[in-house]
């Protein structure tokens, strides 16, 4: 499942952990592979994709009342949701609208592919200059 992983585009490396269920990629900066073709890739080696985690540069956007983030680099957008501690984060979400931050959070296996896909945020910091 490594090599499958590190042949896609933008992909930096990947380190299997067979006994854990993880996979760790690393992505290159400027990389343009998306959520959906990792997931594919590990689901053609035969194994069931979960959660990720993961730490991304995205364009904040607040529509209509709601907020989604923009992944830089693949244009994916996420409906951001809130866990109840998140009261701080949804705060500066709403102040960065139209900016860009780096976002840590867990985006879950979609359970219908026909809903929009979404983003727990555990943590947003300014882009390092």
């Amino acid at each position: 499942m490594r090599v499958t992983i590190e042949r896609l585009p933008g992909v930096e490396s990947a380190e299997i952990r067979l006994n854990e269920g993880r996979a760790i990629v690393r992505l290159t900066a400027g990389n343009a592979v998306t959520m959906a073709e990792i997931r594919r890739s590990v689901a053609r080696n035969g194994f069931t994709p979960q959660q990720a985690v993961i730490s991304a540069q995205a364009d904040v956007m607040a529509t209509g009342g709601r907020l989604q983030l923009k992944i830089s680099g693949t244009n994916d957008t996420y409906d951001v949701v809130m866990t109840g501690r998140a009261d701080g984060i949804q705060q500066q979400l709403k102040k960065y609208a139209g900016q860009r931050l780096v976002v840590d959070g867990i985006i879950p296996v979609p359970r219908d592919p026909k809903t929009a896909p979404v983003i727990q945020v555990n943590g947003v910091e300014p882009v390092p200059r």
